[in-house]
Parts: C-alpha cells; sequence; structure tokens
C-alpha cells in the first residue's frame, strides 16, 4: 500500500532505509523530518504488514517536479516497490491537469547503474553530466523527463 508518510510512526522504519541505501550524503533524521513538513514535497510511503519497504520524496516547483530521494529496502529491491511508488508520483502529477507539471528531473550517482537504468527505464534521458556533484566527488547524471 502507498500512503503519504505519518512522522509518528513511520519516520524510524524510513530513517533505517535511508541509512542502509545510502552510505555517502544520506539524509540524516532532521533533513527528512524538514523534508515531510515543507510544504512544497510530497513524501509517500510503500508498506506491506505495517512494515515500510521504500519510500519516495519529491518537490513540486513552478511546472516541474524534481525527485528528491527515492529507496527501497535491499531485500526487496527488484520487487517493483520503486515502480509502485514512482507510478504514484505519476499518477499525481497528471491528475493536476494537463500543463501544470511538464517536467520531471533528478540527479543520480553516476555510478549507481541499476539506479540509473530504473530511471532510463523509466522514460528519463541524461540531460548533463554534473562533475563532482556529491560530497564525495561522485559525479551525477542530471536527468528529466517530459511529462507532457
Amino acid at each position: 500500500m502507498i500512503r503519504l508518510i505519518d512522522v509518528k510512526k513511520d519516520l524510524d522504519q524510513v530513517c533505517e532505509i535511508e541509512d542502509i541505501c545510502f552510505k555517502d550524503g544520506h539524509y540524516n533524521r532532521d533533513q527528512i523530518n524538514y523534508e515531510v513538513n515543507n510544504e512544497l514535497s510530497k513524501f509517500y510511503v510503500y508498506e506491506e504488514d505495517d512494515k515500510i519497504l521504500g519510500f519516495l520524496i519529491y518537490m513540486i516547483t513552478f511546472n516541474s517536479a524534481t525527485v528528491v530521494q527515492l529507496a527501497t529496502h535491499p531485500k526487496y529491491q527488484r520487487k517493483g516497490v520503486a515502480t509502485k511508488l514512482f507510478n504514484e508520483m505519476i499518477n499525481y502529477l497528471k491528475s493536476l491537469g494537463y500543463g501544470e507539471i511538464e517536467t520531471i528531473t533528478l540527479e543520480v550517482r553516476s555510478n549507481n547503474e541499476i539506479a540509473h537504468q530504473f530511471y532510463l527505464k523509466n522514460g528519463f534521458k541524461d540531460t548533463l553530466l554534473k562533475k563532482k556533484y556529491y560530497s564525495n566527488g561522485d559525479d551525477a547524471y542530471y536527468m528529466t523527463r517530459i511529462l507532457l
């Protein structure tokens, strides 16, 4: 089931997934809490039997949406969790009406081939390579998807 995050119930599990999935440059508890309360952000969790398997944070600004974070617990990767979360976002953005949200953008580490392939499979295109984008010096692909 996909639903909006409930901070009191979900924050510990979300932070655990964040810590496991992102060794460098991951969000800490305060940053995740900030995103939950950011009026521009949408924060979905995917759960089964009261266990959170993955989450998605994205922001809507003007006529664009930006994926902030997408993570699936390693035990549940490649089982459709990220795709379901992603489709929930797409359906919501399309429900806003034609022309409201025109593009979706994101950055992904250039060495994260699994995530890069996931985004390519879901209609994103590499727009440019941001050299030394991450704090550890990793490059990032800046990717875009036209929603219209």
